[in-house]
């Protein structure tokens, strides 16, 4: 059936049109999948790539997200769009909603003081003074990010920002530093490292008899940096591979 309907459009694109007055537009999540007959002259020869958006891109969709939502105090858009790498535009209108429900489930927790809210909690109706206090703050903002596992991390099981931390290892504090230098800092805070020819697109190698704690140092460098962190093992090969190669393309 698939193939007949690619067949059925191919003709219709190559129909002659001399007014110009259709013009189609496809959209995919899997370019590798296309026909290559789609792709010839004259039928979608012209392609766009929406790549995944950086942190400025982050924070100006999250502008626009809650330009109409009733947010309270001081409110870090910078801070949240740092903490959600790998976030697309859907991902982020997740955390706004889920950010929304923790802000109501606040409040109809006040109206229950000694017990649990019951179930069918929700379907009450709201005093104007509820309705007024209902607003979305930073710390329901954070929350649901945890909440929210980002579209691309479930497509290339990524893993999510690790919990060691380097306080959980001892020592180590030149090689602390060095990663403080040349990767924590750049990745955190890159406006401050223009200039001085840094590449995080190098990689950094880390090597030693096994049980030497090479692991745990990877994952502290993650957690400090707030990045993903992803443990490969011989077969996982393919699946990093796979990583790349999607975010090239992107």
């Amino acid at each position: 059936m698939e193939k007949r309907i690619v067949t059925q459009l191919l003709i219709s694109m190559d129909q002659p049109n001399n007014d110009n007055s259709v013009l189609v537009i496809g959209a995919t999540n899997r370019p590798d999948a296309i026909d290559p007959a789609l792709r010839r002259p004259g039928r979608f020869d012209r392609e766009i790539c929406i790549g995944m958006p950086d942190e400025s891109a982050r924070e100006e969709i999250l502008s626009v997200l809650t330009h109409n939502v009733k947010l309270r105090g001081p409110i870090d858009l910078l801070k949240i769009a740092k903490s959600t790498s790998a976030f697309v535009v859907s991902d982020l209108k997740s955390v706004i909603s889920h950010a929304g429900s923790l802000a109501m489930k606040r409040i109809i927790c006040e109206r229950y003081t000694t017990t649990e809210p019951p179930e069918d909690c929700f379907s009450e109706s709201w005093s104007p003074e509820e309705v007024e206090k209902v607003a979305i703050t930073m710390s329901d903002l954070e929350e649901a990010v945890k909440m929210v596992q980002p579209s691309e991390r479930r497509a290339v099981a990524l893993s999510l920002i690790p919990d060691v931390k380097w306080e959980d290892i001892g020592g180590l504090d030149l090689l602390r530093n060095e990663f403080d230098d040349y990767i924590i800092g750049p990745i955190k805070c890159p406006g401050d490292y223009e200039g001085f020819g840094l590449d995080l697109s190098t990689g950094f190698l880390l090597y030693g008899p096994p049980g030497c704690g090479k692991t745990l140092v990877a994952k502290a460098v993650a957690n400090a940096a707030g990045v993903s962190f992803i443990h490969i093992k011989g077969p996982d090969i393919l699946n990093l591979v796979y990583y790349f190669l999607m975010s090239w393309m992107l």
